[in-house]
């Protein structure tokens, strides 16, 4: 067994290390100033940023995590969001999502796309029924058996679902945005899963 080996790597990082577990848990604590009282729980930083900038983006408000969204609107909107960071293979495949009918299912489900170095690249919305209906949540199985459901992202045929697009026009007061599509508040019908409906 070579200890030294194990000992002299562990003191070499251990001062950067320190560095940035400090810089996460100052970021940490200035994001809880935008986070509603909502809980910022680990060090999930992709997590955090998507709710946040999509928060901000659609004047909502951050809510606890006993519900199946993470965001609602003055208007009624109950928006899920889910985050992904850089390029790497699998990026436009979402983590898991529980359930997608019922009641307590959100109205909508946002996508966000952060860079490499954590900045925003682009955030699509989609209508919850919308993808629904068009079988776009896809079961994942786990030795056979099934765990939960994934959405995966498709850049062509979403484009018209993007709210946010940091590289399209310059607006006033620095940066980029572009407001390409948001969904119109229509009603929605509840989801009919007792029903029969195979949305």
């Amino acid at each position: 067994m070579n200890y030294a080996a194990v000992d002299a790597m562990a003191a070499n990082f251990r001062p950067r290390f320190e560095q940035l577990f400090s810089l996460q848990v100052n970021i940490r604590d200035e994001l809880k100033g935008y986070a509603d009282g909502k809980n910022l729980k680990g060090y999930e930083l992709v997590g955090w940023l998507g709710e946040i900038y999509v928060k901000l983006l659609v004047n909502g408000k951050l809510v606890h995590d006993k519900h199946e969204h993470d965001i609602e609107t003055s208007d009624g909107r109950k928006i899920s969001v889910k985050a992904r960071k850089g390029r790497g293979s699998g990026w436009q495949q979402t983590s898991s999502i529980p359930k997608y009918e019922g009641a307590d299912c959100p109205t909508h489900l946002a996508f966000v796309h952060l860079l490499d170095d954590y900045s925003v690249d682009r955030i699509w919305l989609f209508e919850w029924p919308h993808l629904c209906s068009n079988n776009r949540f896809t079961p994942h199985f786990v030795r056979g058996n099934l765990r939960s459901y994934v959405f995966k992202l498709d850049e062509k045929r979403d484009h018209g679902f993007v709210v946010y697009d940091a590289g399209a026009n310059p607006y006033p007061g620095g940066g980029t945005q572009t407001l390409t599509r948001w969904c119109a508040p229509t009603p929605l019908a509840p989801h009919q899963n007792d029903q029969g409906d195979k949305r």
